[in-house]
């Protein structure tokens, strides 16, 4: 990356590290957690299926009705604190996001998922979604393929465990929105 290139970014240091992260192992990205660089694993097959799943189901409904934009794990938010971070699957509200940025979107998301792949520690996952919530998400759901749950994170209550015929819904944030979680498994 050249000095000028650099310096059109948010974060010169942040690229560059990615640069290199990304030499040695491409499937891999980078986050930043707490002030610190974080190395995040790639999705194996059925974790990076659900997401699509679960990215196609948001998005058929969101656009529908013009309610704001679904990205996937390409995208990141930039959180007031600095903290990079880009969920598997995020949802943002056109009231908060009213035009998407050619960088990342310094913007916290209403509902993100985060997909458990085979290539993750569950205590990683975890420290993840508690701060997601501590960012000020609305809404965290921690999906893990290999128990078929997901847990339903939301600032100051108890997380909701939804399986086997159980169905997903936001009323809060997507009022009338749902699927039935078994339906979207790989």
């Amino acid at each position: 990356m050249t000095a000028a290139e650099a310096s059109n970014l948010d974060d010169a240091l942040y690229w560059e590290f990615v640069e290199v992260i990304q030499r040695q192992h491409p499937a891999y990205d980078v986050e930043i957690h707490n002030g610190e660089y974080v190395i995040v694993a790639p999705h194996d097959l059925a974790s990076a299926n659900l997401a699509i799943n679960i990215a196609s189901e948001l998005n058929q409904w969101v656009r529908a009705r013009k309610l704001g934009r679904v990205f996937d794990s390409n995208a990141g938010f930039i959180f007031p604190d600095g903290d990079l971070i880009a969920p598997d699957v995020s949802y943002v509200s056109y009231e908060r996001l009213p035009k998407v940025p050619k960088t990342f979107a310094r913007v916290i998301p209403e509902l993100v998922f985060e997909i458990r792949s085979g290539k993750q520690r569950t205590k990683a996952c975890r420290a993840k979604i508690a701060l997601l919530v501590a960012e000020g998400v609305d809404v965290v759901v921690y999906v893990d393929p290999h128990n078929r749950t997901y847990e339903v994170h939301r600032a100051d209550r108890e997380p909701v465990l939804l399986a086997g015929g159980d169905r997903f819904e936001v009323p809060e944030i997507l009022p009338g929105f749902g699927f039935a979680i078994d339906e979207l498994w790989p």
